[in-house]
């Protein structure tokens, strides 16, 4: 038998029953959690991280679909303004680059990429300009802003081959 338990605004706590299995609590009509027959539990709406206590358990990832590639070089620095790449068995390249200094600046990526498909960039610090890529390719990026002191991050995708 489901009972919802309802804290009803105009009528108060409200009690009804059907022969489901399951147990439903309520605001003003809205269920915010919800436990089936066999007591799985499924909640509506924000839990605040407050009320999360305890260890929680891990996250397995391996019912996730269509992921390929394990991790076959990579070369990731140990300090904030190192350069680095991780490479894919399926030859995906991630390269990532930091712009430290004052002016347009030529970086060459970590690894150089066969297929070069696009990047990004973020500004770290602005000074009231931005940060812009002016040319990209499969060996390097430039990127800057005139004389500014603008530093940030560049990250770049493509293949290796």
């Amino acid at each position: 038998m489901t009972v919802k338990i309802n804290c009803d605004t105009t009528d108060g706590l409200k009690l009804v029953s059907d022969t489901s299995g399951a147990l439903d609590i309520q605001s003003a009509g809205v269920t915010k959690v919800s436990f089936d027959a066999s007591g799985n539990m499924t909640t509506s709406g924000t839990i605040p991280s407050s009320a999360l206590t305890g260890a929680l358990p891990a996250i397995d990832g391996s019912a996730l679909t269509g992921i390929s590639g394990d991790v076959i070089a990579s070369s990731l620095g140990t300090s904030n303004n190192t350069n680095g790449y991780i490479r894919f068995s399926n030859n995906l390249l991630i390269n990532w680059v930091r712009k430290s200094s004052t002016g347009t600046q030529t970086i060459n990526w970590a690894l150089a990429f066969t297929n070069f498909y696009g990047c990004y960039v973020a500004g770290e610090s602005t000074n009231n300009g931005y940060l812009r890529i002016h040319s990209a390719g499969v060996g390097s990026v430039t990127v800057g802003n005139a004389n500014q002191n603008i530093t940030g991050w560049v990250l770049a995708f493509g293949r290796k081959t």
